[in-house]
């Protein structure tokens, strides 16, 4: 009983110190919602992607890099979209957007929403427009920004009263704050037509900045689709691009299942895709940098709960094989073999092996069979056997003189004698 109280305590300091050294090291953070096609929150992109899969419209998950767009295309490289949100969670490569820029020139579309009217909680507060602008560079595009500076520091008379600098604070900080807002169409276009308002989120703040977009190429083709609710800039692009073309918002949410169902959100993603999709064309969305991936992630693996759940049950079931009835620690009784005829055999054909000479051992077995072949034959004696063998078409003369050498006594090999009388028994029995 004392011998089993240990074995149990000290599987239970061993169980305690696997999952210590198993434990993640901080709590996993709450889940967070991003425009992926499998995410149910308010900034995912599954309300879209299922929509447009009841339509009939084929849908793909991109879960490796750039790179691989063609391998997920299939055999028809041109007539697809690409949904990209900007910025990433993960960094891109310089060969991304290599890959990206091909895509794009093969004859494809790529419609980019941008968190800039508004950076919600996926896009880390980060501005997100730096590749963008390279990207657009490669199109002898340039987009630019009226960079927002503070304003100039006015001096503040004494004679100010409490409530007015109240009040400003206020205002500053309302500025902040994201706010329900509208899009609005920009007349004459075939992707706004039927459309009257999209619904969106923004920062009255950020709606400051002002985005412009030039070229010195004269054959390049933009149309403005959206502008802002004051009419003062435009929110949403259409650009020309090589053979392909790219839809450039600067609203985050206008396709997200928040917005999705609003105002007339859902009609213009239709006109869009109605203008940009081929036949045989797919809407792909891009979740590997959102965290879906094909490539192995530590991160994800140790975070999941079924591995978490298996460890788990593994360890109870061995902490149950330990504390067993039956006791480990007990001493191991000795296996008594059970001999039989044959290891009386084998035992003494070992035994005559090492202590009689080899010339003897082969002599004894041509002895033997010289008298298989009398008794199968019918011969009177050896020297009729010798001459049957002699005579046999089939017997090779050097199979022959091996065996008179073995006759003789003279010192030969037994594995090749032995391989030379089964071949010969073979042959003559």
């Amino acid at each position: 009983m004392k011998e089993r109280l240990i074995t149990l305590l000290t599987a239970l300091l061993a169980l305690g110190l696997s999952l210590f050294l198993l434990s993640p090291p901080q709590p996993p953070e709450p889940k967070l919602s991003v425009p992926t096609s499998e995410d149910r929150g308010k900034a995912g992109l599954k309300g879209l992607a299922e929509w447009l899969r009841r339509q009939g419209v084929a849908v793909a998950s991109l879960r490796n890099r750039y790179g691989h767009l063609a391998e997920l295309a299939g055999p028809s490289g041109r007539g697809h979209v690409l949904i990209v949100s900007l910025p990433a969670q993960k960094d891109l490569e310089k060969a991304e957007w290599q890959a990206l820029q091909r895509w794009v020139d093969d004859g494809n579309s790529l419609l980019i929403l941008g968190a800039v009217f508004w950076r919600p909680d996926w896009s880390q507060q980060e501005a997100c427009f730096c590749d963008v602008k390279q990207l657009l560079q490669h199109f002898d595009w340039s987009l630019d920004d009226d960079d927002l500076e503070p304003p100039e520091a006015q001096p503040q008379s004494d004679e100010k009263s409490f409530r007015e600098r109240i009040a400003a604070m206020q205002a500053e900080i309302k500025a902040q704050i994201p706010v329900d807002d509208q899009l609005l169409p920009i007349a004459g276009q075939p992707v706004t037509e039927g459309i009257e308002r999209l619904s969106t989120q923004v920062v009255p703040h950020l709606m400051e900045q002002t985005w412009w977009l030039k070229t010195e190429n004269n054959g390049n083709l933009a149309l403005n689709l959206l502008q802002r609710s004051d009419g003062a800039a435009v929110a949403f692009w259409q650009i020309k691009a090589g053979k392909g073309q790219i839809f450039l918002s600067l609203a985050p949410d206008l396709f997200s299942n928040q917005r999705l169902g609003q105002a007339d959100n859902a009609r213009f993603a239709a006109n869009l895709l109605n203008q940009a999709l081929a036949n045989h064309g797919k809407v792909i969305f891009d979740d590997y940098h959102f965290g879906l991936s094909e490539l192995y992630d530590p991160e994800r693996f140790f975070s999941d709960d079924r591995l978490h759940r298996t460890l788990a049950f593994l360890g109870l079931m061995w902490l149950l094989y330990v504390a067993g009835y039956s006791n480990r620690l007990a001493p191991v009784r000795p296996h008594t073999p059970k001999l039989s005829m044959r290891d009386f055999v084998d035992v003494t054909a070992g035994f005559f092996a090492r202590r009689v000479p080899e010339p003897a051992l082969a002599a004894e077995l041509l002895r033997q069979l010289l008298l298989d072949v009398r008794l199968v034959r019918r011969l009177a004696d050896d020297r009729q056997a010798w001459q049957w063998l002699e005579c046999h078409p089939q017997i090779a003369p050097a199979d022959l003189a091996a065996l008179k050498r073995a006759q003789a006594g003279r010192r030969v090999s037994l594995l090749r004698l032995a391989e030379t009388l089964r071949q010969v028994r073979r042959l003559a029995l």
